[in-house]
C-alpha cells in the first residue's frame, strides 16, 4: 500500500551532556510554515536557553523534498544539518523537531555538538508513536439517495467525506485510498446496475498514481 509514516503525536526527552541540558521535541507538521511558528513558540517558551536548533522534513512533492535546519548561533553543520540527517533516516515525514539547550558552562567541540544533537533526535525518536497514512485520490459522485445508502453501508469507515450536499440527488467529494480505488469504482458500478440507475456519476479528480 502506498502511503507516509507520520508522526502520530508530540513527544519529548532531555538529555544531560556535561552539564549542558539537551531537550528535544518532535511535532507533526503539514507544512515548513507550521514548522516555523512551532520555533518561534519555543523561542519563547524558553528564553533563557542558549540555543533553539531545528530540522523539519515534508513528504516528497513534484519539485523535491521540503525540508529546513537551524543551528540557531552553534557553530555552522553542528546542530540542524546533523538533526535532519536523523529524521532522514527515520523513514517519517511531516514533522518538525526541536532541541533546547541550556549551556552548562563546558564546550562540546565541533564533533561533541553533532553527537549531542543528533543522539537527543534519535533518543526522541526512540519514544515516538507511528501512524501509517495511505495516498488518497478525491473523487466527486452525483447520485439518487439509493445509492448513496448503498455506498454508505459499504464505504462508510473507508472514504472520508470532504463535502456532500442532500438535493434532489447526493452529490459528495470523497477521499479513497489509492489500493481501494478498484475496488470502490467496481462497487459503485455494480450498486448503479444493480439498482437500476444509470445515471449515477463517478469523476476522480487526478489520475492514479502506480505504486513503486
Amino acid at each position: 500500500m502506498s502511503g507516509s509514516w507520520v508522526l502520530a503525536k508530540t513527544v519529548s526527552s532531555e538529555q544531560e551532556i556535561k552539564r549542558s541540558r539537551f531537550i528535544c521535541t518532535l511535532w507533526p507538521i503539514q507544512s515548513l510554515a507550521e514548522g516555523q511558528q512551532i520555533i518561534r513558540q519555543q523561542k519563547q517558551q524558553h528564553p533563557q536557553a542558549a540555543h533553539v536548533c531545528s530540522a523539519m522534513l515534508l513528504p516528497a512533492g513534484p519539485t523535491g523534498q521540503p525540508q529546513a535546519f537551524s543551528d540557531d548561533g552553534e557553530p555552522s553543520g553542528t546542530a540542524g544539518k546533523p538533526m535532519l540527517a536523523v529524521l532522514q533516516g527515520s523513514g517519517m515525514v511531516g514533522l518538525c523537531a526541536a532541541v533546547v539547550r541550556y549551556y552548562g558552562g563546558i564546550q562540546l567541540g565541533t564533533g561533541g555538538l553533532v553527537r549531542a544533537y543528533s543522539d537527543a533526535v534519535r533518543q526522541t525518536l526512540t519514544l515516538a508513536q507511528r501512524e501509517f497514512i495511505p495516498v488518497r485520490h478525491q473523487a466527486s459522485l452525483l447520485m439518487p439517495y439509493a445509492v448513496f445508502e448503498a455506498m454508505q453501508r459499504l464505504w462508510q469507515n473507508r472514504w472520508l467525506i470532504d463535502q456532500q450536499e442532500f438535493g434532489q440527488q447526493v452529490h459528495l467529494t470523497v477521499r479513497i485510498a489509492q489500493s481501494d480505488q478498484q475496488e470502490f469504482e467496481q462497487q459503485f458500478m455494480q450498486t448503479i446496475v444493480r439498482l437500476k440507475e444509470p445515471q449515477a456519476t463517478l469523476v476522480w479528480h487526478q489520475p492514479p498514481e502506480q505504486d513503486t
